[in-house]
């Protein structure tokens, strides 16, 4: 049967998740699903006379060399629609293992700074009715539980950016039925039939279970339902967030010790994650195994400190702290210039006035940069050392400049300068969402 366009009367429904928002980004790859998301945001703009902003976004991996012509292709579109298009490179050294993951990763990070920096309040991808099945069938086959059987969320968070997923409920073939009435070309790319890609095998193995009667529709009804349990669960465990746990605006998080220990452990284990996910802004699913040993010897008592998901956990007198792990590799280095916002680490933006004299580097402040800070300013700090240790700081060379959220600014009134009019630099936990809305995910 053939599969018919999307309708005017459809658009309406389909962007209603998306009009709460006075700014968008589209991620778009030159594909045909995430070119119809364009052609489609472009006519329910026309169509609700919508005064929204919409940017377009092209990753330019750098990985093939028809990427550049491609992220070209999807400009020349956007322009024709009438929507802003930016093209993002991927820069520095690529991977030779883990492509797909590493690719996304970065993908996701380039288009979230983008958005932290340029005031977007979301970013909209193209996830579709196949991709849920596809996903659902991938965790099948892991023995995932409801949280994996759930599939593709709506709406989730990466950096503190909502990421929301609007055509979940329309089939492919109905998106590039969409492109071909409105005469708009897309590009093929080749890593969508290579079968090294599990992905790409679920794919070809789908034609055979719709054969034998199970269609992508029937895995996306599972998905609802599953989302039904997933949802009380997820309300226990906010329940216990709310009465157990403090999420910092230094970005660590301190769980009640009793309270995580008397809990049902699935409640337990569903709250740790949270709290990785915040206090990580971790991009993968994390592994339920190895949440499950360390919940388990939280809950057991045991001392020792332990690392997950580029967080460091450790038991206190009455509290487990969860807090960022620097690794061997480190934060990573961003140059922020006067009257300029930037991302670090996923975890926070920092921005600079205009009254900032010169470009400057955030970092992680370090322990010895820790120890400066409490000498300057001759006062208690009340933060756990390991996690100032990762906050963010601002430096010019070896010279310590600012923590903005320890109220240290040398720009300010001289040294120890607090919070107050005269900062020039500022900085704000992003990952909050990841505490107290999204639904964390979890692989085998």
């Amino acid at each position: 049967m053939n599969a018919s366009p999307i309708s005017d009367h459809e658009l309406e429904g389909i962007f209603a998740p998306l009009a709460g928002y006075g700014s968008w980004a589209l991620a778009v790859s030159g594909g045909a699903d995430s070119t119809a998301l364009m052609h489609l945001a472009a006519r329910w703009r026309d169509i609700a006379a919508a005064k929204v902003k919409i940017t377009v976004l092209t990753v330019d991996h750098g990985l093939r060399a028809e990427a550049a012509r491609e992220a070209d292709h999807v400009a020349r579109i956007a322009a024709a629609l009438g929507l802003a298009q930016e093209t993002l490179p991927w820069q520095g050294i690529k991977p030779t293992t883990g492509i797909q993951a590493a690719a996304r990763e970065a993908r996701y990070d380039l288009m979230t700074r983008h958005a932290h920096a340029h005031a977007i309040d979301c970013l909209a991808t193209a996830h579709h009715l196949d991709d849920q099945a596809e996903t659902i069938v991938m965790r099948l086959k892991r023995g995932s539980g409801p949280d994996g059987l759930s599939g593709i969320a709506q709406t989730s968070y990466w950096a503190g950016v909502p990421l929301i997923r609007p055509l979940l409920d329309i089939a492919g073939a109905r998106l590039r039925a969409t492109l071909i009435a409105a005469g708009i070309d897309w590009v093929e790319d080749p890593g969508n039939s290579d079968e090294r890609f599990e992905r790409v095998r679920v794919r070809k193995a789908m034609a055979a279970l719709e054969q034998a009667g199970l269609a992508a529709g029937d895995f996306a009804l599972t998905a609802r339902r599953m989302r039904r349990a997933r949802a009380a669960l997820d309300g226990a465990t906010q329940d216990f967030l709310r009465r157990c746990a403090r999420l910092a605006d230094e970005g660590y998080c301190a769980l009640d010790r009793a309270g995580f220990a008397a809990v049902p452990e699935e409640i337990a284990l569903r709250a740790l994650g949270r709290s990785l996910e915040a206090v990580s802004g971790v991009p993968s699913p994390l592994s339920l195994a190895k949440l499950e040993a360390l919940t388990q010897g939280l809950r057991d008592g045991e001392e020792r400190a332990r690392t997950l998901a580029g967080c460091k956990v450790t038991m206190r007198k009455h509290e487990i702290l969860v807090v960022r792990e620097a690794g061997r590799r480190g934060l990573g280095e961003v140059e922020l210039h006067p009257g300029e916002q930037v991302l670090w680490d996923r975890r926070f933006t920092v921005a600079a006035s205009t009254r900032a004299s010169s470009p400057v580097t955030v970092k992680a402040l370090g322990d010895k940069g820790f120890s400066e800070v409490r000498a300057r300013l001759r006062r208690p700090v009340g933060l756990p050392a390991d996690a100032a240790h990762t906050l963010a700081s601002i430096w010019r060379g070896t010279r310590l400049v600012a923590v903005p959220l320890l109220g240290f600014d040398v720009s300010a009134t001289g040294p120890g300068a607090t919070k107050g009019s005269g900062n020039s630099y500022t900085a704000r936990f992003v990952n909050t969402h990841s505490f107290r809305h999204a639904q964390v995910e979890v692989s085998t």
